[in-house]
C-alpha cells in the first residue's frame, strides 16, 4: 500500500514538473515572436563636431549631431555627403566598430563614394552616448542597441530622398555585428529594417559575446543572430588570419543564411586598414600593428582591400 502511494506521488510530481515546463517553454516561444522592444542606449551628447583634416580633403561633411534617435529624445552623430544624384546612385550606411568612427571609416565612404559615385552616411553610436569606444560590447551600445540607430537612420536618409532599394548598411567588427543583427529575421527587423534598406555588408564581424571560456564578458548580454535566417541578402567578408572575431566563433547560421561568404586567405582583422609610420609615411602592403586594446594584429593587405570593394560593388548591383 505504501508503494502504491509512492508511486501516485511521484507521478503527481512528474506531471507537475512537465505542465511547469510546457508553461516556461511556451513562454519563452512567446517571447522569441515578439518584436523586439525598445532599449535603445541613452544619447547624451547633442553636440558632437568632428572633423578631421584629412576628410577635408577626401570631400567628406563633417560628424555632427543630426539624425534624431529612434525614441526622439537626443541627437545620433552622422557624417552625411551626398551624390550628384540622391535617389538615383547608391546609398551607404556605415557602422564603426568597437574604437568609434575612425580612419578605417573615413577611408570607406571616400572609396564608396568615389567608386559608386555614392550617398555615404558615417553613423556613430558612441560619441552621442558620451563614449570614444565600446571595446568590451558593453549593453548601452552593442548590436541590440544599435540596431535601433540603423533604423533612425533608415528613415532620416528616406526622409530626404534616398532609394530604399539602393540603401545598404555595412560595417566591420561590432559594426558586422550590428548590421547582422539588424538584418537578422526578427519581427522588429522585418517591420522596420526591411522598408529602409536593401541588404547588408559584415566585414570581420563579431559573431558573439564570449570568452574563451564560452562565458559572457562582464557588462554584456547574449545577441542572438540569424537564429530564423535574414530578412535580405547578406554578404559577408571574414580572414582566415583574424584572431579577433573568427568566423569559425560565429553562430551557426550567420554564415549558413548568408548570401555569400567570401573568407580572404592572409586577412586579419581590419586588413583594409591605413595609418601613418612614425616617420609620416603611409603604411605598405604586409604592414602590421596592434590594435587600440591591444588584444591582436591588424596588417594591411592591400590584394584583399581590393577584393573587398569588388565583392561590395558585385553584391550591390546584384540586389537591385
Amino acid at each position: 500500500m505504501k508503494k502504491i502511494i509512492m508511486t501516485k506521488q511521484l507521478k503527481s510530481l512528474l506531471l507537475g514538473q512537465l505542465a511547469l515546463f510546457a508553461i516556461v517553454g511556451c513562454q519563452t516561444n512567446a517571447d522569441l515572436s515578439q518584436p523586439m522592444p525598445y532599449d535603445g542606449g541613452k544619447i547624451t551628447n547633442n553636440q558632437v563636431q568632428h572633423h578631421p583634416v584629412y576628410t577635408h580633403r577626401m570631400g567628406l561633411k563633417p560628424l555632427v549631431s543630426q539624425i534624431p534617435s529612434y525614441d526622439g529624445k537626443g541627437l545620433l552623430a552622422a557624417s552625411w555627403t551626398v551624390s550628384s544624384d540622391i535617389s538615383k546612385n547608391p546609398t551607404f550606411v556605415i557602422l564603426h566598430g568597437g574604437h568609434g568612427v575612425g580612419g578605417n571609416e573615413w577611408l570607406m565612404a571616400t572609396k564608396l563614394k568615389n567608386k559608386n559615385n555614392a550617398n555615404v552616411l558615417i553613423l556613430d553610436s558612441f560619441m552621442s552616448r558620451g563614449a570614444k569606444q565600446n571595446w568590451d560590447r558593453n549593453s548601452w551600445a552593442d548590436a541590440r542597441v544599435r540596431t535601433f540607430d540603423v533604423i533612425a537612420a533608415g528613415r532620416w536618409l528616406r526622409d530626404r530622398g534616398t532609394n530604399p532599394t539602393k540603401t545598404f548598411m555595412m560595417g566591420g567588427s561590432q559594426g558586422g555585428w550590428t548590421t547582422l543583427k539588424a538584418m537578422s529575421a526578427e519581427p522588429r527587423q522585418i517591420a522596420e529594417v526591411k522598408p529602409l534598406y536593401a541588404g547588408g555588408i559584415a566585414y570581420y564581424p563579431v559573431c558573439d559575446n564570449y570568452n574563451e571560456k564560452r562565458r559572457l564578458r562582464a557588462g554584456q548580454r547574449y545577441i542572438s543572430l540569424a537564429n530564423k535566417g535574414y530578412w535580405g541578402p547578406v554578404l559577408i567578408l571574414s580572414g582566415k588570419k583574424d584572431f579577433a572575431t573568427p568566423i569559425k566563433g560565429c553562430q551557426s547560421n550567420v554564415v549558413k543564411y548568408a548570401t555569400k561568404h567570401v573568407s580572404f586567405d592572409r586577412g586579419t582583422h581590419g586588413w583594409e586598414s591605413r595609418w601613418r609610420e612614425k616617420d609620416g609615411t603611409m603604411n605598405k602592403n604586409g604592414s602590421c600593428r596592434w590594435s587600440g586594446n591591444r588584444n591582436f594584429k591588424t596588417c594591411y593587405d592591400e590584394k584583399h582591400t581590393a577584393q573587398m570593394h569588388e565583392e561590395i560593388g558585385k553584391f550591390t548591383l546584384r540586389t537591385e
